[in-house]
């Protein structure tokens, strides 16, 4: 059995209007996602939107024993964290309507997964340190 143009039309327009509501579906999880990176004693805080940009970062007194060189590590890998676990998650969310071409250029397109070990390992460079007197002669 053939299909008659208005059969033909109405099919395409029912897929049209099942790829708008797909696409308006994916554009308010990506709206109302976000991923939260935290240092093992929450001292800093860092939460990034669906895009990878910052949306807060909360750091705790506790934080502030830390040099300057060390804390903004901290913040970078905790936001490289964050990016990496919404990356995953905007993937999840637009797999079953990209398909495969659409979702390979999606995953060339994600940040290289960060070095977890990478702010507690590097050790701050002599000039690292600020020209204001520490608050406490203990580093």
């Amino acid at each position: 059995m053939e299909q008659s143009p208005e059969q033909w039309l109405a099919m395409m327009q029912e897929r049209a209007d099942e790829m708008v509501r797909q696409s308006e579906q994916i554009q308010q999880q990506m709206q109302e996602m976000a991923e939260t990176a935290s240092d093992p004693d929450g001292a800093v805080s860092v939460t990034v939107g669906a895009n990878g940009a910052l949306k807060d970062l909360q750091i705790d007194q506790r934080a502030m024993r830390q040099s300057a060189a060390e804390l903004q590590a901290t913040i970078l890998q905790l936001a490289g964290q964050a990016q990496a676990a919404v990356a995953g998650r905007v993937v999840s969310a637009v797999e079953p309507v990209a398909g495969a071409a659409g979702m390979d250029f999606l995953r060339s397109q994600l940040p290289p997964e960060p070095e977890p070990e990478a702010a507690a390992t590097r050790r701050p460079a002599p000039d690292d340190y600020d020209d204001e007197p520490p608050q406490t002669f203990l580093r």
